[in-house]
């Protein structure tokens, strides 16, 4: 029995069981992929021989793609539950049009229709199977953080936080958080406290102060309207005492791991001494930074003798770089930047708004190894500038995404201009309108905290993924899943296709590594590859013992 239901197209019964056989498979191969960070962290690796791989990439790409549209055809079911998401995503994607096309803008491309597909192939399939899978991903990147901290040079981009295969630590904390928010639901009552301490631990070990104040609000906010509604229907608290204490002994561990990596990483514990002395010192570092701002305008204006002259008819904007390399006024090699702090192109100097951007920029230089909440103070601030000087429908993905704003909204919002709010704003609507009871929560408030702390969430596939896989579970209701066996079979086969790629990936690197990286010097690597078999082999045993009970138990 294939177990398809509400086939609007005429065919055959062996045809409708490939289609959900294929479904299934795809559905967890790109979660695995994605979710767990196995195709971002090995792309960079094949730097320079990497023509086969985009396209055996953008061939893996298009089969999802064509899986979903069969889907989408064939199945009236799923077509009724998306739709109103395909019509806001298509919304979303106009204002593309209005700008050149770049790399950002196919990487949110690319974020929206890997998202689109997960929900499609998830709700072709089983999503409450899907949902504990992704699960036991989060959990996965939990224990490869843990890893991370223990080494001193471990796979972080900033030395004593923790990141695993996420590379970069804020990053790492939204995926977690995400990922948590979206998937707790599936885990089984007996290992939920259990696996919220193991994501929340990881989440602390980040330092991702932002994200874990994220963190909070999601676990308050739910909770008191859980408590609430328990007191409306005047129920009774019911604590699961063996369910605690499995957690106690989780945290237990995690407390150990920690200690050992107090010891063993001299850079975590300098992280963690600055985190707390960044948070003690915001008020004078904020101060001390508006001030250099401020005296930095000064200095620039003190040569000319009569106010700016402006072009009214025309909004301010930030010049192109081969523009700007011809102005007199003050300028910053590029040399002299970290990487996620490039200057936007260079400043007219007849431009208020434009000067005072640049001298932000100069600022930047450097403000987040004195103090990152101020450094993040003034990126929401030149952000925020650069909007208001963008014009009507903004300067488009590639310029907005040069102005770092840490907030989608903002980056939306200089992409887009005004109409650019309304594209995170419509993804918080569904993520709130599909809101069943309290449980259901937690992911929109992630998603509220993430999209206010970060630009990333609607540009990287591997954080938008949990978010379409806990938006595709609240829509389950709407569909009817799959109890055909042999597409259970397809999705384990996802599974171990997904870690079986990362696999070989792997040993071609250990084989013939990057020029200036020895991975065989590098015991966290090890470490890792032995991790991920094992939680592969984990969950395959869970998922092909609980096939028995079929895919809907």
């Amino acid at each position: 029995m294939s177990g398809v239901a509400d086939v609007d197209c005429s065919l055959g019964p062996s045809l409708q069981t490939k289609l959900v056989n294929l479904s299934a498979g795809f559905c967890a191969f790109t979660v695995v992929v994605y979710q767990a960070w196995f195709m971002p962290f090995s792309l960079p690796l094949f730097t320079g021989r990497d023509g086969y791989l985009r396209l055996v990439l953008y061939a893996l790409y298009g089969v999802v793609l064509i899986v979903s549209l069969a889907v989408v055809v064939t199945r009236r079911d799923v077509r009724k539950a998306i739709l109103p998401l395909a019509i806001g995503a298509a919304i979303a994607v106009v204002p593309i049009a209005l700008h050149p096309i770049g790399i950002v803008n196919r990487s949110y491309l690319t974020t929206l229709a890997l998202g689109g597909s997960a929900i499609t192939l998830m709700l072709a399939f089983a999503p409450p199977i899907v949902l504990r899978l992704s699960a036991s991903v989060t959990a996965l990147n939990a224990i490869a953080c843990f890893l991370d901290v223990l080494f001193t040079h471990g796979f972080t981009t900033t030395v004593g936080r923790a990141a695993g295969l996420a590379v970069n630590p804020n990053v790492a904390a939204a995926g977690l958080l995400l990922g948590g928010a979206a998937s707790y639901r599936a885990v089984p009552k007996e290992w939920r406290p259990g696996f919220l301490v193991l994501v929340g631990g990881a989440l602390a070990i980040t330092l991702s102060r932002s994200t874990i104040l994220a963190a909070v609000a999601t676990v308050f906010l739910p909770s008191t309207v859980g408590i609430w509604q328990y007191y409306r229907a005047a129920r009774r608290f019911r604590i699961d005492t063996a369910a605690w204490m499995r957690a106690l002994a989780v945290a237990v561990v995690l407390l150990l791991v920690t200690s050992v990596a107090l010891t063993t990483n001299r850079y975590f514990r300098a992280a963690i001494s600055q985190s707390f002395a960044g948070v003690l010192s915001v008020n004078t570092d904020l101060s001390e930074a508006g001030e250099a701002v401020d005296t930095s305008l000064a200095r620039a204006a003190a040569p000319i003798g009569h106010p700016p002259q402006t072009n009214d008819a025309s909004p301010l904007s930030i010049e192109p770089p081969e523009l700007a390399s011809s102005r007199s006024g003050p300028a910053l090699s590029e040399e002299s930047l970290p990487g996620d702090v490039a200057s936007p192109p260079k400043a007219s100097p007849s431009a208020s708004g434009a000067a005072r951007i640049q001298a932000l920029s100069e600022r930047l230089t450097g403000e987040s190894k004195r103090n990152s909440i101020s450094a993040r103070a003034l990126f929401l601030e030149r952000g925020l500038l650069a909007y208001r000087t963008g014009g009507f429908f903004g300067r488009g993905l590639e310029e907005a995404h040069v102005f770092v704003p840490h907030n989608t909204f903002v980056l939306f919002a200089i992409a887009f201009g005004h109409i650019g709010w309304l594209v995170p704003l419509g993804f918080l609507v569904f993520a709130f309108s599909l809101v069943r009871d309290a449980e259901d929560l937690p992911l929109g408030v992630a998603l509220s905290g993430v999209m206010l702390t970060s630009h990333d969430v609607l540009l990287t596939p591997s954080l938008f993924i949990p978010v379409a896989i806990g938006i595709g579970s609240m829509l389950a209701a709407k569909t009817n899943p799959s109890r055909s066996r042999e597409a259970y079979s397809s999705f384990v086969f996802g599974i171990g296709g997904g870690v079986g790629l990362f696999a070989a990936a792997s040993v071609v690197l250990l084989i013939s590594p990057p020029t200036g990286v020895d991975l065989t010097a590098n015991p966290l690597y090890f470490m890792l590859l032995g991790t991920v078999v094992a939680w592969a082999v984990a969950t395959l045993y869970f998922f092909c013992r609980s096939r028995r009970s079929g895919p809907g138990a």
